[in-house]
């Protein structure tokens, strides 16, 4: 996964791609976020049959980067806009929103464009609520 902060804070995630140290440094960037005071939105790019399966040792660095950030991640974390353009997958996405947010502690909003994700994001950084953007997007 790749991890772009130039835009803070918007920062932008693509999980068909890898960061020039791989994984490694998404988390190592994640951290730093997780320890400055300002909330930021992710937004999400490229779908899970584009991106690469992960090793047991990714996936146990994964799980305890949650374990061990679970507050600022709620606190922080606005949102993940994940941005599909396929109207059947952007289906499939909302319905897993819900799983999401339980594992991450912040919510899952899905757009069809990069556009629609920035108008969200630029919502929820104004202080509306997740939920309320949620119920008001399409399939």
């Amino acid at each position: 996964m790749l991890i772009q902060d130039a835009d803070f804070p918007i920062i932008r995630m693509y999980y068909d791609r890898t960061g020039p140290e791989g994984d490694e440094s998404g988390i190592a960037l994640f951290d730093k976020l997780l320890a400055q005071p300002r909330p930021f939105v992710l937004i999400g790019f490229g779908g899970s049959d584009e991106a690469h399966e992960h090793t047991p040792e990714e996936r146990k660095q994964v799980a305890l980067f949650m374990k061990r950030n679970r507050e600022p991640l709620h606190r922080l974390v606005k949102a993940m806009v994940y941005v599909e353009p396929v109207a059947a997958k952007r289906f499939v996405a909302k319905a897993q929103a819900f799983v999401f947010a339980k594992a991450w502690g912040f919510p899952m909003i899905v757009a069809k464009s990069e556009p629609e994700a920035l108008a969200v994001a630029d919502r929820l950084l104004a202080g509306e609520a997740a939920a309320t953007i949620a119920d008001q997007s399409d399939a």
